[in-house]
């Protein structure tokens, strides 16, 4: 009984969420401060955080496209258990550790904070994939949410960290191509997309 404890909807679940993923987004900006130098030397000051806006920006994105995943998939989740509600809460942690790496990669732009930038963002991609196959698991999700149709998105939600572990080695060889890697999430995911699309219209085909 204790490990089924749950009820039928989701929303305290997502109005939580909701919370942590405006808090990550604004603390990412924080970082940045004001240089406290000249107006002749304001140019340079601000050339020499180029590492911290990339990063800055990069994390926004990617946050930003997590908080869109996580809402697509629960609109197809439509009750919780024990279970879930801690997977979930795993996954809002890996979440909002995220603006102390992204600091450390654009104050310090060396292979160790990359790595680590991206360890962090390959755990948020595997905990939000082990919420929803766990709730599509589970029983969770829609009728409309088929067999084959659960276990391609939980495949999609693999690409990210798939690409971002990936970045790590790109690291170790050279660093500021490893900022590039994650751009593979564009073209992987339109695939993911035209695979799923046929897999669903005409999943005798395929």
């Amino acid at each position: 009984m204790v490990r089924t404890l749950g009820g039928p909807d989701t929303d305290r679940m997502e109005a939580l969420s909701d919370g942590v993923f405006a808090i990550v987004l604004t603390l990412l900006v924080l970082q940045f401060e004001v240089p406290d130098v000249s107006a002749s030397e304001l140019p340079a000051a601000v050339a020499d955080q180029e590492t911290l806006l990339v990063s800055y920006l990069l994390s926004f994105v990617v946050v930003g496209l997590y908080w869109i995943i996580q809402h697509n998939l629960f609109l197809y989740i439509e009750a919780h258990d024990r279970i879930l509600l801690w997977l979930n809460l795993l996954f809002l942690l890996s979440i909002s550790f995220l603006p102390y790496p992204t600091e450390l990669l654009g104050v310090y732009g060396t292979q160790f904070a990359w790595t680590l930038y991206a360890v962090n963002f390959v755990l948020v991609g595997v905990l939000m994939t082990a919420v929803w196959a766990y709730a599509a698991r589970a029983g969770f999700t829609g009728d409309e949410i088929s067999t084959r149709a659960a276990s391609l998105i939980t495949i999609r939600g693999l690409i990210s960290p798939a690409v971002f572990a990936l970045s790590i080695a790109v690291a170790a060889v050279a660093l500021r191509l490893a900022f590039f890697v994650p751009v593979l999430i564009i073209p992987l995911q339109m695939v993911w997309v035209r695979y799923y699309q046929r897999e669903i219209d005409d999943p005798d085909e395929a």
